[in-house]
């Protein structure tokens, strides 16, 4: 858990930034995009000019968070970006390959904050001028970004509080994954007591899918084949199940968590076929694979319960190789 004099140095850090850039991975979930609303929203409090950065529209599912800040497009504004940021934020990853959109401007980026939770790290914010600040324990890295604003004092509108409260929730499950603590939930309360609704942002989340998405889930549930005796769960998803059902990449959100009902399976994944060449592997856990060690030899990185990579191969030597190396694991 990180303490005051840690965040009283990202606040000092942040204090010199005129403008700050403010950039997530690609393929952006609820606790990026929450923690870039919100930090965008304390910077402004604190009398910045935040400029938060998309690498593609923001995903249908969190439309209700396009007021809550200006959202850039990387590849449309990307000169004038470069020229008018100072600094350069970084929440919820510090992977290479999950910021390969600015992959080119980083070794000349201005000096960099990463913040984060996960364990996999590059050599991304270890500059003269550069901090991180990590905390793994934490559930979410909205979580860290909601203790940081009530350690500096910063009072965050209801759209912060829940955006925040997004981030929490979707990394946890709706607090039903492993990484749920007593930490999380106090945090959590302080949100809805800051004017978070539950109930509202669930429905926003979870019950406005279209039916793309919903024939898409169920084709990925019929071709769901059990491994390793009946511990490893699979899904596939081919490019013709996304034309056959006019679904798009965004819609594979959570699909993963639809096989974790099964009470015989360890662990699942959830192979996607991107147009660009490569293989997208969702890897999760429920008690005992350490995941992300899995998703680490194949480029990626994660959680111990959660992660995934994006593999550059033909997809008949992508799957069988990830596989066996899951099948080995467990």
């Amino acid at each position: 858990m990180i303490d005051d004099r840690e965040f009283r140095s990202v606040t000092s850090w942040l204090e010199e930034c005129h403008p700050p850039l403010l950039v997530s991975h690609q393929r952006p979930d609820g606790d990026s995009l929450g923690a870039l609303t919100a930090m965008a929203a304390a910077l402004r409090g604190c009398g910045k000019e935040p400029l938060a950065v998309l690498y593609a529209p923001l995903p249908a599912p969190y439309a209700f968070l396009s007021d809550a800040t200006e959202w850039r497009q990387w590849s449309a504004v990307r000169d004038t970006l470069a020229a008018r940021c100072d600094a350069l934020v970084i929440v919820d990853t510090c992977a290479l390959a999950q910021l390969e959109p600015i992959g080119d401007f980083l070794p000349d980026a201005p000096r960099t904050l990463v913040i984060d939770h996960h364990a996999t790290r590059d050599a991304i914010g270890l500059r003269p001028g550069d901090l991180r600040c990590f905390d793994e324990t934490a559930s979410a890295v909205c979580l860290i970004i909601a203790e940081w604003a009530r350690s500096a004092g910063i009072e965050l509108d209801q759209a912060a509080t829940s955006a925040l409260f997004v981030g929490i929730a979707t990394d946890t499950g709706w607090f039903r994954f492993t990484n749920t603590d007593a930490r999380t939930l106090r945090v959590a309360a302080e949100l809805l007591d800051g004017g978070a609704d539950a109930s509202a942002l669930y429905r926003a989340l979870y019950l406005q899918d279209p039916p793309e998405k919903v024939h898409l889930v169920a084709r990925a549930l019929a071709g769901l084949t059990l491994e390793a005796g009946g511990r490893l769960a699979v899904m596939r998803l081919r490019r013709a199940d996304f034309e056959a059902t006019g679904a798009d990449g965004s819609m594979t959100e959570n699909l993963i968590n639809e096989a974790a009902r099964l009470g015989s399976t360890e662990a699942t994944l959830l192979f996607t076929e991107d147009p660009d060449g490569v293989v997208r592997v969702n890897f999760r856990s429920k008690q005992r694979l350490d995941v992300a060690e899995l998703a680490r030899r194949f480029g990626g990185g994660g959680h111990a319960r959660a992660a995934g990579a994006r593999v550059r191969g033909r997809w008949d030597d992508v799957v069988p190789q990830v596989l066996a190396a899951t099948i080995a694991a467990l």
